[in-house]
């Protein structure tokens, strides 16, 4: 089922393929390369912390235990252990991030093997209309609450793998570096939305739309889902990448799929901010 604006791809399954495995690509190789730029720009190796305040606590009371018991043998003291990112490898992570959203959009290129033109075309990306706004928004309205009160669910049903762990050991370092933070949020507010919609709605699903709408929703919605490697987040995300995809069917344009995601991830950020 289609509409009369949007159409299956020029492109089949096999190039929806090659284009996943560029991106696979264009994610793995930025994250590879992260700790070698570190350090040829004179930064200790890791963007993250050593975790939560209970484990820099326990590696303090270890490292303290250690230094006693050399102290008391006569052997020299070792260095303190490394609680805290350093600053620089935070900037270049999520620099980095930047790269493979770019890499992303090199992804798209080469499953779909249109011209640029031709391209926007397909997606719908000549089709910029802000008076259909509201319905992405409405999306989000409705949407963000939702995800809470899943997470809120599976905890109070005790499923483990499914409930939402906080990751201070990645965001709190992002918090104490206005640079960092910068680069965060322009990451996760405008790259990954770009960079995302292209390659999860714009290759895989355009280009097996002509399955039919479902299955074409469902098989770009589990890619997306997937995609976050964090099973919390699998069956909420799913459903975000089915409406997703309806918003881009309905619309016959990428650009709505696009604003949804950018409202969405710019909620997390500005709550984020505003708990920091």
């Amino acid at each position: 089922m289609t509409t009369d604006r949007l159409r299956p791809a020029p492109w089949n399954e096999l190039s929806v393929l090659l284009g996943l495995w560029a991106a696979v690509a264009a994610y793995v190789v930025p994250l590879a390369l992260i700790d070698p730029v570190a350090r040829l720009l004179g930064a200790e190796a890791g963007f993250r912390d050593a975790g939560d305040a209970f484990e820099k606590a326990s590696r303090v009371a270890a490292y303290a235990d250690l230094a006693l018991a050399r102290a008391v043998a006569g052997n020299p003291i070792p260095g303190p252990p490394r609680l805290l990112a350093d600053p620089v490898s935070v900037r270049v992570a999520w620099a980095m991030a930047l790269v493979s959203s770019a890499f992303f959009l090199g992804a798209l290129l080469l499953g779909a093997r249109q011209r640029p033109r031709d391209l926007a075309r397909v997606l719908g990306l000549d089709r910029f209309d802000a008076g259909r706004l509201w319905l992405p928004a409405l999306c989000v309205a409705i949407s963000y609450p939702l995800t809470g009160v899943y997470a809120a669910a599976v905890e109070a049903l005790g499923i483990g793998p499914l409930i939402p762990v906080p990751s201070p050991a990645t965001v709190e370092p992002v918090l104490r570096d206005p640079a960092a933070l910068a680069l965060y949020g322009l990451a996760t507010v405008i790259a990954a939305p770009l960079s995302e919609e292209a390659v999860f709605r714009g290759l895989a699903f355009t280009g097996t739309l002509r399955w039919g709408f479902w299955p074409a929703a469902a098989f770009s919605a589990a890619l997306f889902s997937l995609g976050h490697r964090d099973p919390a987040t699998l069956l909420p995300f799913f459903a975000v990448g089915l409406v997703l995809a309806w918003l881009y069917w309905r619309a016959g344009s990428l650009w709505d799929a696009i604003a949804f995601h950018v409202l969405f991830n710019g909620l997390s950020f500005i709550l984020l901010v505003a708990r920091s």
